[in-house]
C-alpha cells in the first residue's frame, strides 16, 4: 500500500464501502473460468460478517490510507478467509455454513478445494496492483501462518493432552494472522503504527477465536448458522474443547486481549478511537453472541 493518503477529506463509513469490496472480489473471479458460475458462488464470497474487511476500512479511514488500496486489501483478506472456510468444511466434514449446506456438499470436495485455491491466488494477484507491493508479501506470510497452524491442529496436536499455552499460540496463528493483516493493511505505510496495528490484530483475532471455541464447545444447536461440537468430536486442541481448560480462563482472556489490543494504539489517538469504535460496533456484538 503506498504512503500517499487519499485526496478525499473523509472516507465513507466502512459499511458503505463493503459493496465496493464485494464488487472487487467478484470482478477478480470474472476474469477466470468461473465467470459463468458467479451467481452460484455468490454466497461463498462477500457474505458473512466481513469482520476483516470492516477492520481494514474502519482503521484505514482514521489513518488516512488510500481508499482504493484499502478496498483491494479488504477484498483480498476476505477472499483468503472465504477460501479457508471452503477448505475447513472439507477437512471437518462440515454440513452447514452460514445457515446453508456447505459448498462441498452442493458441488464436490474437489470443487471446494479448487475454488479455495483459486481464490487465494487471485487475492495475492489483486494486491500486486498496489504501488509498492508490500501487502502481497504480507498476505502470503500471514496465510502461511494460518495454514501452518491448521496443519499443527490437524496432524500434530489432535488427540494430544491439553496445553493452554500451545492452544493460544496455535489460534493466534490460525485466526489472528488474517486479522493482523487486516489491521496492518489499514495503516498505509510501514512503521511503528503499522507494527502496533499488526500486534493489535493478532490479539483481537485470538480473542475472536477463543469466543468461537467457546461457542463450539457449548453445542447450542446451530448457533451462527454452522455445525457445533465438531472440535471436541474430532479431538482438536482448542482453547477450551479438547484442552479441558476451565472456560472461565478463556472468557477472562477474551476481555483482556480486547483491552490490551486497544492499549497498543494509545500513541495514535484517532486510530485508537477507530479501533474502540470497531470493537463496540462490530467485533464486540459478535463475541457477545458467541458467548451467550
Amino acid at each position: 500500500m503506498n504512503a500517499a493518503v487519499s485526496t478525499e477529506k473523509t472516507h465513507e463509513p466502512a459499511p458503505a464501502c463493503l459493496n465496493d469490496v464485494r464488487d472487487k472480489m467478484f470482478d477478480s473471479l470474472r476474469t477466470t473460468s468461473l465467470a459463468p458460475l458467479i451467481n452460484e458462488i455468490s454466497r461463498v464470497i462477500g457474505g458473512g460478517k466481513m469482520l476483516r474487511a470492516k477492520l481494514t476500512l474502519t482503521i484505514g479511514a482514521a489513518s488516512g490510507a488510500n481508499r482504493d488500496d484499502l478496498i483491494r486489501a479488504a477484498a483480498a483478506v476476505e477472499m483468503v478467509h472465504a477460501a479457508s472456510l471452503l477448505h475447513d468444511d472439507v477437512v471437518d466434514g462440515g454440513m452447514l455454513r452460514r445457515g446453508a449446506p456447505t459448498f462441498w456438499q452442493e458441488k464436490s470436495v474437489s470443487g471446494a478445494i479448487l475454488l479455495g485455491d483459486l481464490m487465494v491466488c487471485k487475492a495475492v494477484q489483486m494486491l500486486e496492483e498496489i504501488e509498492n507491493r508490500r501487502l502481497g508479501g504480507l498476505l502470503v506470510r500471514m496465510s502461511a501462518e494460518m495454514c501452518d497452524a491448521e496443519v499443527e491442529q490437524e496432524l500434530v496436536t489432535r488427540g494430544a493432552p491439553g496445553d493452554w499455552g500451545k492452544s493460544v499460540s496455535m489460534i493466534r496463528r490460525k485466526t489472528g494472522s488474517l486479522f493482523a493483516f487486516a489491521a496492518a493493511a489499514a495503516d498505509g505505510r510501514n512503521g511503528p503504527r503499522a507494527d502496533a496495528l499488526m500486534e493489535a490484530g493478532y490479539q483481537m483475532g485470538t480473542a475472536f477465536q477463543m469466543a468461537d471455541d467457546l461457542m463450539d464447545a457449548s453445542g447450542k444447536g446451530e448457533l451462527d448458522g454452522k455445525d457445533l461440537g465438531q472440535d471436541a468430536a474430532r479431538g482438536k486442541l482448542t482453547s477450551v474443547s479438547a484442552s479441558n481448560t476451565d472456560q472461565a480462563r478463556a472468557r477472562h482472556s477474551i476481555t483482556d486481549l480486547c483491552q490490551t489490543s486497544s492499549g497498543l494504539l494509545a500513541p495514535w489517538p484517532p486510530v485508537q478511537a477507530a479501533w474502540l469504535a470497531y470493537l463496540k460496533s462490530d467485533m464486540g456484538p459478535v463475541i457477545a453472541k458467541f458467548l451467550s
